[in-house]
């Protein structure tokens, strides 16, 4: 819940000018302030004090009452009248500063030319109206910060706007925890603003916070506290942060915090820090779903392009590379195919797309019904084998945060030149359909095939199946009837044809062997000790795979 009384921090956040300065009394910020008053240059110098008022003070005001007047003087004087804070127009001298320090005062210098009388109505108004003036203002940053957004200013400059309100450092994360932009640490050299986003509240602490406050409830609820630091983290000068979820549709996808510096109070959210906070996460989210929108419309011209070239007869190729160009694609390099199914991957592609972004590559890549088709450059024509290695380490990336998640990718050989994409795509979906029969590794690259790539080509002819349906259909004709024969086929031509190995490969008695290839022999009508035959019947085994 957020406070429902007004305090100096209130009137320091919402009412006093932007570049209002706090000299001293940070600690006492939480209080609370009942009225605003000004002094007068003529006697009496301010009205009637019950307490806790905010005193406003024009020093050509002061001089004006009595030249001989210091201001110190009036700090102790106004102390005595238990007021809650001072602020200043024009020169404060340590006298001053001291002397509210020891009066337990905060203390504030106002910039040069403010208009008391405005900021006297102001800060009136947001005692009085505390509500609808909270409103107003937080209207006012919705505003400026959506014009930014519509503007093309970027996240970074939405956070230092809001920073800017605040006074205050303010981090942006991700959905992940991953910091994406701040403002208000630039003071900080580099090793500690390291240390103060390491501090960070981690995923899990987000998490279990964005799930006890369902967002939309009322009240305010959507802005909440979180403690800072992490463990094992050197301690920075921050304490707590001020947290709103970034909410796109009805998911949560990041969180804007505000950085509290000072000891841990355990106040709940000041009228300012919930503004800023609530109002710079749905900025972000304005920002992002924007970006979102037009990241979906490039996907598709990309995608698009994609699809064209590889239904295309390419007469010119020339053409294909500058529309390429066009997209940010160099297709003067050679490109590999890759066909990428992953299971049990949140929001998959975007993990491979976060992927290719930190590796700085332009990829053309479009979706198909059972996984992603891309094509990545290299520099060697000759082989694309170097991309197993970053396959494999695409993999454990996707893992180290989704450890459920399995691939199945297939990798082509290098295409050079647009005319050859198309081959180099069939390449790539083979390995991925043979890599995926046999369960073996995640990555398969065409060129490891040996033989398979002989068989690949082969396979699609009208005479390998019939071949392949002559030689195995009828021993595979009854679906699950015979598989053990297939399996005893395959035992044998591994053992290289040696019957106890088999056998014992098998785990069966060397007598039902006997008795399962004769029924092979039988079925097939070949002759198992002829060689011709049981070459026949080895190629179309290893034509099983691709003919499927």
């Amino acid at each position: 819940m957020l406070n429902t009384n007004a305090t100096i921090e209130d009137v320091y956040r919402l009412a006093l000018p932007p570049a209002t300065r706090l000299l001293t009394g940070r600690e006492f910020l939480s209080r609370q302030v009942s009225w605003a008053c000004s002094l007068r240059p003529s006697p009496p110098a301010f009205p009637k004090l019950d307490g806790n008022e905010l005193a406003l003070i024009d020093m050509d005001d002061l001089r004006q009452l009595d030249p001989k007047m210091r201001l110190e003087r009036v700090v102790r004087s106004l102390e005595g009248a238990r007021i809650a804070a001072i602020a200043v127009e024009g020169d404060v001298n340590h006298a001053a500063v001291d002397a509210a320090q020891a009066g337990r005062l905060a203390l504030f210098r106002l910039p040069d030319d403010a208009p008391l009388i405005q900021i006297e109505r102001a800060v009136i108004r947001l005692i009085v109206d505390r509500s609808g003036y909270i409103a107003q203002r937080s209207s006012e940053l919705q505003r400026e910060l959506n014009q930014i957004a519509l503007d093309g200013g970027g996240i970074r400059k939405i956070v230092r706007h809001v920073h800017a309100f605040t006074l205050l450092p303010i981090v942006l994360l991700r959905e992940d925890a991953t910091p994406v932009a701040h403002a208000g640490l630039d003071d900080l050299g580099e090793a500690e603003q390291q240390n103060v986003l390491a501090e960070l509240p981690n995923l899990v602490e987000l998490r279990s916070w964005a799930a006890a406050h369902p967002t939309g409830a009322a009240g305010g609820d959507d802005v909440g506290l979180l403690p800072f630091g992490r463990r094992g983290a050197a301690k920075s000068a921050f304490t707590e942060a001020v947290v709103a979820p970034v909410v796109a549709g009805e998911s949560v996808r990041g969180y804007c915090l505000i950085l509290r510096s000072g000891p841990a109070s355990e106040q709940p959210p000041s009228a300012a820090e919930a503004i800023a906070a609530a109002q710079g996460a749905a900025a972000a989210a304005l920002e992002w779903a924007k970006q979102n929108a037009i990241d979906v419309a490039e996907e598709r011209m990309r995608a698009t392009f994609l699809d064209e070239l590889l239904a295309a007869e390419i007469a010119d190729e020339q053409a294909w590379i500058q529309r390429g160009a066009s997209l940010g694609y160099d297709l003067n390099r050679p490109h590999v195919a890759w066909f990428i199914e992953a299971a049990h991957v949140p929001e998959w592609p975007a993990p491979l797309l976060h992927y290719i972004e930190q590796l700085g590559v332009r990829i053309p890549y479009s979706r198909r019904d059972q996984g992603i088709l891309l094509y990545w450059p290299i520099d060697n024509p000759a082989s694309g084998r170097e991309l197993k290695a970053v396959a494999a380490n695409l993999i454990a990336y996707v893992t180290a945060k989704s450890s459920r998640a399995a691939f199945v990718i297939g990798i082509g050989r290098p295409a050079v030149g647009p005319s050859r994409w198309l081959e180099s795509q069939r390449q790539a979906r083979e390995s991925w359909r043979l890599g995926k029969e046999w369960k073996g590794a995640p990555v398969t690259y065409f060129g490891d095939l040996g033989l398979y790539q002989l068989l690949t080509v082969f396979g699609g002819s009208p005479e390998a199946a019939r071949f392949y349906r002559k030689t195995l259909g009828k021993l595979l004709a009854t679906d699950g009837k015979n598989v053990e024969l297939v399996d005893t086929l395959e035992a044998f031509f591994a053992c290289h044809g040696n019957l106890s190995q088999t056998a014992s490969l098998l785990h069966i008695h060397r007598n039902t062997l006997t008795y399962r290839l004769e029924r092979i022999s039988a079925i097939t009508q070949l002759n198992l000790d002829d060689s011709d035959a049981r070459f026949s019947l080895q190629l179309a085994l290893k034509l099983r795979p691709i003919m499927k």
